[in-house]
């Protein structure tokens, strides 16, 4: 059986879903544990106000990185993957979104500007902001999706692993009290921005290709391609990132701390995920041109695996969190727990949205379903926040609640439209 299984994971496409799944999964076995390490120290070490600042100031920055990334993230990796045989038309592609993504930095960098020096809220903290937005930049200036598209995950691998280890490493030895808070966003920031440019040295070392000036139109292709998806992101972050903002503004750091541990930790356990779908859109997209009833097929398996592994995650994090909070974070975390108890269902239904919307709809290119169902799951969140924060004392819970509902709603809807269209459940 064994020897089957090693026969079936390494031939034809398995073998390379296989790899690339391997390379992707170290990187998440990075996200997963280095925060592990990482997050719970900077709990402890800033307490849960400078901690929650620091949240507050990656929420605010969400929406420039959201800006930056538009919806290149996935649209380019369909264009490279699609067009990966053709080294000219790549090298097209390539130019034409990153040059989109430096234009809108310095948009992005400029809005940020006139928001930071209008507000004393924000102005009294500036260079907090100053040294996160750097993260947006490093962040456009890594292209995974042209590494997704080429299906060549190991270098996503060494470059993701090179700049979480050294803000790993420097965040022990330079963080030691609440006073360092700066250093948080400094670290973070130096890593991704040495990694991008690192990135972009191994794209010409080892696939000879540069950035090139691109006529305006097939940069305005590449945006209008990423659009829909660009539209549902503004939606998705509608309701991930607004929601520890709002709380910032209409409450206190401490508020946002508490609330930045539960779902950062949800968060943390879903993203074991990520790995195994990044690895299969690639082949999805491609299995799609080539049979739609066998590509339904093998999405119905990872469907149903998806379920199953996440229910039991679920289980066992709901029973025990407060003994695991309590070890990890200290005594002063009974808030978080809470909060944590609330979202836990999320550790079921953000896998399963993933694989629906960022695997499923886009692989059959039904981007705007993609765009309009998170359109409608922004405005119930907004309007669901509003409710709770009339009717709740802890405005914390309603953002809960509310984040709660809106996820479990534009799942319903994308499984809804994957019904209809009989590309998993149409054989049930």
């Amino acid at each position: 059986m064994l020897i089957k299984l090693k026969q079936k994971l390494t031939s034809g496409d398995n073998k390379k879903i296989t790899s690339n799944f391997l390379y992707l999964s170290a990187v998440q076995g990075a996200n997963f544990l280095l925060p592990l390490i990482t997050f719970p120290y900077l709990v402890r070490t800033l307490g849960i106000e400078m901690f929650g600042l620091v949240m507050f100031a990656q929420a605010f920055m969400v929406y420039f990185s959201m800006l930056a990334d538009y919806g290149f993230n996935l649209s380019g990796t369909r264009e490279i993957s699609t067009n990966r045989k053709s080294l000219r038309r790549v090298e097209q592609i390539f130019s034409s979104i990153m040059l989109a993504r430096f234009g809108l930095i310095i948009v992005g960098f400029l809005i940020m500007n006139v928001i930071v020096f209008s507000f004393e809220k924000f102005a009294v903290n500036w260079l907090l902001y100053y040294l996160t937005y750097a993260m947006v930049v490093g962040n456009a200036l890594f292209p995974i999706w042209f590494f997704q598209g080429m299906e060549k995950m190991k270098y996503i691998t060494v470059l993701s692993l090179i700049a979480k280890l050294f803000f790993t490493l420097s965040i022990f030895v330079v963080v030691h009290h609440p006073e360092d808070y700066l250093y948080v966003p400094l670290l973070n920031s130096l890593g991704y921005v040495s990694v991008g440019f690192m990135a972009l040295w191994v794209i010409r070392r080892d696939f000879n290709i540069v950035i090139k000036p691109q006529k305006l139109k097939r940069i305005v292709i590449q945006m209008k391609k990423g659009w829909h998806i660009f539209i549902s992101k503004i939606s998705i972050n509608l309701y991930v990132a607004t929601n520890t903002f709002l709380l910032g503004i209409f409450t206190n750091d401490t508020t946002v701390g508490y609330y930045a541990i539960a779902e950062k930790v949800v968060r943390i356990i879903t993203s074991i995920f990520a790995p195994f779908y990044q690895a299969i859109y690639p082949h999805v997209v491609q299995l799609v041109k080539q049979s739609k009833e066998q590509s339904g097929l093998f999405l119905r398996k990872v469907f149903k695996m998806t379920f199953l592994i996440s229910s039991l995650v679920w289980v066992f994090m709901f029973s025990f969190s407060t003994p695991l909070f309590h070890l990890v974070f200290g005594d002063d975390v009974n808030v978080s727990i809470r909060l944590f108890q609330i979202l836990s269902p999320l550790i079921v239904i953000l896998p399963l949205a993933f694989l629906l919307f960022n695997v499923t709809l886009l692989a059959y290119k039904l981007d705007k379903y993609f765009s309009k169902i998170y359109m409608v799951g922004a405005v119930l969140n907004l309007s669901l926040v509003m409710v709770f924060f009339l009717l709740l004392e802890s405005k914390a819970i309603g953002v809960s609640l509310a984040l709660l509902l809106s996820e479990l709603t534009i799942t319903f809807l994308a499984v809804k439209i994957v019904f209809e269209k009989k590309i998993i459940f149409g054989k049930l």
